[in-house]
């Protein structure tokens, strides 16, 4: 059985070498999809011995429709590369979350596994100190189904793919998208408000324009008090979104 990494990313020169790092350690190989990147994120990525494929994108498109149905089928176009490689099973991931499997709970008889993601936050605390070291979460939790049975039907159109079947949960993650750094969390916001909101959902817009320059956080993006990473297990302290 072969199970093969998959990820669609961008411009993430700074991030991806201990991302690409942690995933190797569980999988078995790694497939990239290169957003069109302005860095050099794909000669990275090409030079990691766990990479055995990088597809450069030639287009990006910028529009935020074109950017929605960009963002979904270009994870398909990846994930074809290692079916055409042999994979029998995908872990999808982005190059800022860094996943805790229970291999106890994986044991490859389900069709997918999902796993609960808390987002962490940059806080007074550790503002200076490199993102996988910050301590404060949100007590929010995704439960996101991340690794895949191969077969024909399986469809992406956006990060979930279609007909994925029933999920068992196994583990956790860590998202560090709103961790990484002040100047990566005001990226980001600009991002979501010109390239993914714009036109399409003006209240979510306004949403990300307001968060720009805010990125040391005292409580969660949905005003929750931050809790930390030991407290994940606890009922009374988390809450599902």
């Amino acid at each position: 059985m072969k199970l093969a990494g998959i990820t669609r990313i961008r411009n993430e020169e700074k991030i991806i070498t201990p991302a690409l790092d942690h995933v190797s350690k569980w999988v078995d190989e790694i497939y990239v999809y290169d957003d069109c990147s302005e860095d050099s994120t794909p000669d990275i990525c090409e030079s990691h011995p766990s990479v055995k494929g990088v597809i450069r994108g030639k287009t990006w498109a910028s529009d935020p429709k074109g950017r929605n149905k960009a963002e979904g089928q270009l994870r398909q176009a990846v994930y074809n590369l290692a079916v055409k490689n042999g994979a029998d099973w995908v872990y999808y991931f982005d190059a800022d979350e860094y996943i805790y499997p229970d291999l106890n709970k994986i044991d490859f008889k389900a069709d997918s596994y999902s796993f609960r993601l808390f987002d962490f936050y940059i806080t007074k605390e550790d503002k200076d100190v490199h993102f996988l070291e910050r301590e404060w979460m949100g007590p929010e939790y995704r439960d996101i189904p991340m690794l895949f049975k191969v077969h024909k039907d399986l469809l992406f159109t956006q990060r979930i793919p279609k007909n994925y079947g029933k999920p068992k949960l196994a583990g956790f993650v860590k998202h560090y998208g709103k961790a990484i750094s002040i100047e990566e969390w005001d990226k980001t916001c600009e991002y979501y408000v010109n390239h993914r909101w714009k036109d399409i959902s003006p209240e979510l817009q306004q949403r990300w324009k307001d968060r720009i320059g805010k990125a040391i956080h005292t409580e969660s993006d949905f005003s929750r008090p931050l809790i930390k990473w030991k407290d994940r297990m606890d009922p009374n302290k988390i809450i599902k979104i």
